[in-house]
Parts: C-alpha cells; sequence; structure tokens
C-alpha cells in the first residue's frame, strides 16, 4: 500500500475516486514546509481543454518547499497498482515523501508531487525524445516549468471549490499559500486583480477527474 498527499484537485474526495477507486481513509492533514505554486503547464489543457498558449492561462498547481509555510492537504492510502497509474499520469512531477500531521492520529508520511525541472524531466523521466513528443511535444512545444504563467481558470475554480467543500479553514489555507509561478503573488491576490474569476464558486470547471 502507497500514502498518497493530494494538495489540489485532489482535495474532492469524489474526484479522487474517479482516478483512484480503491482509495481508503481518506482525510485532512498539514504538511509542513511547503507552499501551493502555479508553475507547471498543463498539457492536458491543451490536449483535452483546448488551452490558448497566448493568454499564459496556462498552469496547474505544484508545490515547492518553504520553510516556514504548511499547507492544508488529503491523504488517503491506495494499492500499489493504483499508485503506478497516479504516478503515470502525474508523469511530469517529482514525487517526494513528506511529513504529514492529523489532529487526532498524530504524525505520518505520504507521497506527494512536487515541482521539477524541463531538464532533470527530459534526462532522468522520459526514455528518447519520441516519448516526450508522444507524452508532451505533440500539445505543446515551450517549456513545462517555467515562471510567468497563471492558473488555467477552469482548474483553479475546481481547485477553489474542492477546497471550500472542506471548510473555511482549508479553502483559506488554500488562498494564502498558494501562489502564482512568480513565486509572489498569492492566489487570494490574484483573485483580488482577476475580474472574471470572482465568480469562481459558480463556475462550471467541466473537470470530473483531478490534474
Amino acid at each position: 500500500m502507497k500514502s498518497v498527499v493530494g494538495y489540489g484537485s485532489l482535495l474532492c474526495e469524489r474526484s479522487a475516486r474517479e482516478t483512484v477507486p480503491g482509495l481508503t481513509h481518506f482525510r485532512i492533514v498539514e504538511v509542513p514546509g511547503y507552499i501551493r505554486i502555479f508553475n507547471k503547464v498543463g498539457v492536458v489543457f491543451f490536449s483535452r481543454h483546448k488551452a490558448d498558449p497566448s493568454t499564459r492561462q496556462i498552469a496547474s498547481c505544484s508545490t515547492r518547499k518553504a520553510e516556514h509555510a504548511t499547507i492544508i492537504c488529503s491523504q488517503f492510502e491506495c494499492s500499489d497498482e493504483e499508485y503506478l497509474a497516479l504516478y503515470e499520469r502525474e508523469h511530469r512531477f517529482n514525487w517526494v515523501e513528506v511529513e504529514t500531521r492529523h489532529s487526532i492520529e498524530g504524525g505520518a508520511r505520504g507521497l506527494m508531487c512536487t515541482t521539477s525541472t524541463d531538464l532533470e524531466y527530459r534526462q532522468h523521466k522520459c526514455q528518447s525524445e519520441q516519448d516526450y513528443h508522444t507524452r508532451v511535444g505533440q500539445y505543446y512545444d515551450g517549456l513545462l516549468w517555467r515562471d510567468d504563467i497563471y492558473p488555467f481558470p477552469r482548474y483553479l475554480a475546481f481547485c477553489l471549490q474542492a477546497a471550500e467543500g472542506l471548510g473555511p479553514d482549508v479553502l483559506n489555507n488554500f488562498l494564502d499559500t498558494s501562489f502564482l509561478a512568480d513565486g509572489a503573488c498569492s492566489i487570494r491576490s490574484y483573485l483580488d486583480r482577476t475580474p472574471e474569476l470572482k465568480e469562481w464558486r459558480t463556475m462550471d470547471t467541466g473537470y470530473h477527474y483531478p490534474r
């Protein structure tokens, strides 16, 4: 069995079960020492959702080490087989083991996606240029990990809806410990300055699976 930590759309148990149907013991935990950051190009936004690269609203969410931050996440257990399927789907991330804290159960460990680099991804996770083309290049031809992109709006709304579904503390944590790719502007500040995202609570996200 593997223990998985989710920090974005995996905060939604229903959505998590669509990808990992055999998961057990879904719970809310704290992960110290990390922030969320929207710094990875979501290839799925091109392959399935007709993203426009000229808007630069093409980012999905990753995590990054930050000594004094704590993010509220989900955690669940799944079989090795289901973890391998999840690992394959989230192929462009690095996976790391992190400390988790539960209000009743205390401390534990879990596996969580985190930031990588284009060089690391090509050298260590893609077997060939053809493998990279199959996974990425046929849909998108730029850098995957960037500091100048913005969240894909429907994906961000999905994550916010998932966080709010777990209560105001989780939503506030998401707003204040999640940042644009520049690592400086919080998602709370970004929403304040982005009028088209004001109605994220009622936005039809079109998402039926986590990314």
